[in-house]
């Protein structure tokens, strides 16, 4: 055996090299095909039952109105489910308002165009009900609506964010996010204390059609490796005079066979959330009322009135940007051209806003015989619960748009064309009558019910008379009270200002004037003297005190005259010289006594007059004075008196001052 030289040991040959090489780089293929083969096995594509064992479906509001999933659900320390449980969300919504839903599906880890065509299969639902609060005194249950039901389409076109597989120990998912638009629309039932609930669903169709691939489904008539029917023509197949051609007629075209339905596919549920409560809150209420313009010649053109209330169930800015009326074949001119009635209007809770517009029909050559139209009413509020340049603002928009209908027919009679003296008016009859139709054309349903925002009834057009001015007293009283609270059981006084205003005459009349003129004037530059009388308030008694103690001669009869003589004497000769048959029944009827005396109620006033006689004056015309009344307060609250009565001592008149201050007494 011969030994390799030395030299030759170090160099090696170079076949040995290229050997070396070669297992070298086989080793190097097989590490390489190991790991595809570990990351195919990883991302393999999985079945129908996996994907619905392991998926999940959740829905969230977010707080931000301009919400990114891909930037929100960004892996945070390799997990999205964890940036998404970080998601602010929604505590609260308002009607009116389009709030974006959006919906997440947690599926496990594929490659996107597995994943895809997976999510192609999915049917994705969302309901949303507006439910009322269970009232404590009612056992049926609260009252429900539904406001906004929506199907997704084209559920494969998701945003897709995955797990990192770096930083991710356990499963890896991938998670499809849509985003649902829902309008939160205002329901026709009654609400009280509403909320809104959000309710998701998810289903996998699990058929024969959806296995199949989509190309073989829609190329021709028949599909691949399904067998053919039977050839009728197959016997002249063997004819030497059709050269070789081998004719075909399927049984099926020559048969009357039924054709078979292809079975549905299955719907499979996907677990996921049950539901999604919020409290939901109307920001604002609006009313429109209309009226038309006393003017000469009459015309067709109307005012309307829009009122716009703000609710106090906001704590936040809300700025009305828009508000648009427009008629069909007619004209709006604004009447709010004033610097604090431009918009937007920055407005609060509790606010109140009035709007006056002038409503035309366009001008014809030819007028039309039906003139009644259709006003549409759009308004825009823009609510800042966080306001632009803090994290994550919220500016939810409502938007209000609703048509009711108007008539530019002009009254019959308006007032006959002069406004010095009232219209004729019959009895029990409006003061303007209507062409619009005759009574065989009117409806049996009530106009505030058929058209709630239109023209008032015919009733509301009869105005009460006015009610008759009440007499000059010619005294006027000031009343001003402590300026803080009082105590109970402490003395504290109102200061009283009163002001004769009664002028005498700078010319006295003659001697031979009427006596009721001499009178009059003597009236007028006497001086006068008043007095002012504490009328504390009224306690409403309950109805054991209101009840009077009776006595019934015929529930309690008296004994036989022949059993006691003495008794029926003295019964009939009392009975004959009094005067009240009631209050000596009671008398005698001691449980009707002793009934009444447990039920009475003491009768306790709230302020305690300590000046019981004030008077002032005399007073010549054009002077005052200044008094006080004296009060003691004996129970804690908000008390105050029901009137103060001003008597005139010269000639005995009177009038009652009801607007007195009001005293918080604390203890």
């Amino acid at each position: 055996m011969a030994v390799p030289d030395p030299v030759d040991a170090a160099n090696p040959a170079p076949d040995v090299a290229e050997a070396a090489a070669a297992a070298a780089t086989a080793a190097a293929t097989a590490t390489t095909t190991a790991a595809a083969t570990a990351t195919t096995i990883t991302a393999a594509p999985y079945s129908a039952e996996e994907f619905l064992q392991n998926a999940y479906l959740t829905y969230i509001v977010p707080f931000a109105t301009r919400f990114d999933p891909r930037e929100a659900f960004r892996p945070a320390s390799g997990s999205v489910e964890s940036s998404i449980s970080a998601v602010e969300q929604r505590d609260q919504l308002f009607f009116d308002e389009t709030v974006d839903v959006y919906l997440i599906l947690r599926a496990p880890y594929a490659h996107e165009p597995v994943l895809r065509a997976h999510l192609r299969r999915l049917v994705l639902t969302l309901d949303t009900h507006i439910i009322n609060s269970p009232a404590a005194d009612r056992e049926t249950p609260p009252a429900s609506e539904i406001v906004h039901d929506a199907i997704v389409e084209n559920p494969e076109d998701a945003v897709v964010v995955a797990d990192d597989a770096a930083a991710n120990d356990g499963p890896r998912y991938a998670y499809a996010v849509w985003k649902v638009p829902v309008f939160l629309a205002r329901p026709r039932m009654r609400l009280h204390l509403p909320t809104a609930v959000f309710s998701g669903a998810a289903s996998l169709r699990v058929g024969s059609e959806s296995t199949e691939p989509a190309n073989a489904r829609q190329a021709g008539y028949m599909q691949s490796c399904v067998p053919s029917t039977m050839n009728l023509l197959e016997s002249f197949a063997a004819d030497p005079l059709l050269g070789g051609v081998v004719p075909r007629l399927s049984a099926q075209r020559v048969a009357k066979v039924a054709p078979l339905t292809k079975p549905k596919d299955e719907l499979r549920r996907i677990s996921g959330r049950e539901s999604l409560r919020l409290s939901i809150y109307p920001v604002l209420h609006t009313r429109v009322r209309f009226s038309r313009p006393n003017t000469v010649p009459p015309s067709a053109s109307m005012i309307a009135v829009l009122e716009i209330d703000f609710t106090p169930y906001f704590d936040c800015e809300a700025a009305l940007d828009k508000l648009a009326l427009s008629v069909a074949d007619g004209t709006v001119e604004d009447l709010n051209a004033q610097d604090g009635m431009r918009l937007p209007l920055s407005c609060v809770a509790h606010d109140h806003l009035t709007f006056l517009y002038r409503l035309a029909p366009q001008k014809r050559d030819v007028a039309p015989k039906n003139l009644t139209r259709e006003l549409v009413i759009a308004i825009e509020v823009l609510i800042l619960v966080r306001p632009e340049g803090e994290p994550n603002p919220c500016t939810p928009r409502l938007v209000m748009t609703w048509p009711t209908s108007i008539d530019f027919t002009p009254p019959v009679n308006p007032g006959f064309g002069q406004l010095k003296s009232a219209p004729i008016q019959r009895s029990h009859r409006p003061s303007q009558l209507s062409i619009g139709g005759g009574v065989l054309s009117q409806p049996l349903v009530s106009p505030s019910v058929m058209r709630p925002d239109a023209l008032p009834a015919l009733e509301a057009a009869t105005a009460p008379p006015p009610a008759p001015p009440l007499p000059d007293f010619g005294i006027t009283v000031t009343f001003t009270g402590p300026p803080g609270p009082v105590s109970v059981g402490d003395e504290f006084a109102w200061s009283v200002f009163v002001v004769n205003r009664s002028k005498a005459d700078a010319i006295p009349p003659p001697p031979s004037a009427p006596a009721s003129v001499l009178a009059q004037h003597a009236a007028a530059t006497a001086a006068r003297k008043l007095m002012l009388i504490p009328i504390p308030r009224r306690r409403l008694l309950a109805r054991s005190d209101m009840r009077t103690a009776r006595f019934s001669m015929a529930s309690h009869p008296s004994p036989h005259p022949a059993a006691n003589p003495g008794a029926a004497a003295a019964s009939s000769s009392f009975s004959s010289g009094r005067n009240d048959a009631l209050v000596a029944a009671a008398v005698l009827d001691e449980p009707e006594v002793h009934a009444a005396q447990r039920a009475a109620a003491p009768d306790c006033p709230d302020l305690v007059c300590l000046s019981a006689d004030v008077r002032v004056g005399p007073l010549a015309p054009g002077a005052c004075a200044v008094v006080e009344l004296r009060f003691v307060a004996l129970r804690e609250g908000v008390v105050g008196l029901e009137a103060v009565r001003v008597l005139d001592l010269g000639s005995q008149e009177h009038v009652d001052v009801r607007e007195l201050p009001l005293v918080v007494v604390k203890a």
